[in-house]
């Protein structure tokens, strides 16, 4: 029996539990496409399931189960001929479909009888999304304004500690701008602007939730959350490359918070920065030799800061604010707890898009365990240029 708890729980994301049928209803990336070449496997998981996602030669990928149905090894260990995948331990050799076409030594009618699930793949944005719900997939939400002209890259992969909830929880909580990333706006000429403590509204939508932020005497600005589990922004400080770049480009990201089990979760993250051309060309050499100068990694500083060994303000100066964005939401997010160890929470008048937030999952898991319509969540073109932003022209 379905219980009010059931309804309220959106950190357990396991088969069987009510979110995790819910956001089987929905694509989810597993992958950069950059991270898998033309013959190559690799294991990956989602919401507390381990897959087999592999490239053929012909560039398609394709995800199917993990093991291989012979004795159970870890399938993604094998290698990929053609279109198929061949398990290493003794060489049985299965379709994109699944479906197991040779196994030497044996009858050759006997592969007819093997069959592994296999999983509807997308790609898009530079990401592979999967389709691991029940009957046929729907169609996949697309984002218009990151069809735009422009330079279009996936960022690295940001694999945390804690829950998936911790991180949708912060995409409709606008407050806390001014008070964790504090340290990276204050590194950047002219943006201690965006420090301003502002009023904040949050409204459903056909795509999710808008919140507007509004100080006065400026125009207004959006966040956008996605239903279930994507935000966009878009940002004239996080952006990856140069400081100098963090001080006179803007950027209009997505971020997909997707639950591997129910204490670590990965982010996948898109980001559009209006240049083309030589320009374009110019700021995707500055962002490629940002990501290759890692000095540590982030997650280690921010877990030195949590653990009192540094501060923020101790935090390497080179970094870019991408990064330095990164290490102050991890400290925050993480330092929460992993799910159901956080705290008892005392909201606020600021906490306004938490609670709607919260409400919808809610009355959404609610209608799936009754077996009543949920909404069909719908993203319209131009949400992106709702924030108005000094804006470099395209050149």
């Amino acid at each position: 029996m379905t219980t009010v708890h059931d309804y309220e729980d959106f950190v357990h994301t396991g088969p069987g539990t009510l979110a995790g049928r819910y956001l089987r209803m929905f694509w989810h990336p597993v992958s950069r496409m950059k991270d898998l070449k033309p013959g190559q496997a690799k294991p990956v998981q989602l919401m507390s399931e381990k897959f087999t996602l592999y490239r053929g030669e012909s560039g398609k990928p394709y995800l199917v189960d993990f093991s291989c149905a012979h004795r159970g090894t870890q399938l993604s260990t094998g290698w990929v001929e053609g279109e198929c995948i061949r398990c290493r331990y003794h060489g049985w050799k299965y379709e994109g479909s699944g479906q197991c076409v040779e196994q030497p030594g044996e009858d050759g009618a006997y592969a007819d009888k093997v069959r592994l699930k296999s999983y509807p793949t997308q790609e898009y944005l530079g990401l592979i999304f999967v389709y691991i719900g029940e009957g046929e997939p729907p169609l996949m939400r697309r984002h218009p304004d990151f069809e735009e002209p422009g330079v279009l890259e996936a960022g690295v992969p940001e694999i945390w500690p804690c829950n998936y909830f911790n991180r949708v929880d912060n995409a409709c909580d606008a407050g806390h701008v001014a008070f964790t990333h504090r340290e990276a706006v204050s590194r950047v000429e002219n943006m201690q602007r965006q420090l301003a403590i502002r009023s904040l509204t949050s409204e459903e939508t056909e795509y999710g939730i808008r919140t507007t932020n509004s100080v006065p005497g400026r125009d207004p600005f959006y966040l956008h959350f996605h239903m279930p589990i994507t935000n966009q922004s878009r940002s004239q400080a996080r952006v990856e490359g140069t400081l100098e770049d963090a001080a006179r480009l803007w950027v209009d990201r997505l971020f997909w918070r997707v639950p591997l089990d129910d204490d670590n979760c990965i982010s996948f993250v898109v980001d559009r920065v209006p240049l083309t051309g030589e320009a374009g060309e110019a700021y995707r050499e500055r962002r490629r030799k940002a990501e290759e100068t890692q000095t540590a990694p982030l997650n280690q500083i921010a877990e030195d800061i949590l653990a009192g060994k540094m501060t923020l303000a101790e935090v390497d100066r080179s970094l870019s604010t991408y990064k330095l964005f990164w290490i102050e939401d991890y400290v925050v997010q993480v330092g929460q707890g992993r799910g159901e160890d956080r705290p008892e929470e005392h909201l606020g008048r600021m906490d306004i898009g938490v609670f709607l937030l919260r409400k919808i999952w809610q009355r959404e898991l609610k209608a799936l365990a009754d077996g009543r319509p949920l909404k069909q969540w719908r993203t319209p073109p131009g949400l992106a240029d709702m924030s108005k932003l000094a804006v470099p022209k395209a050149s």
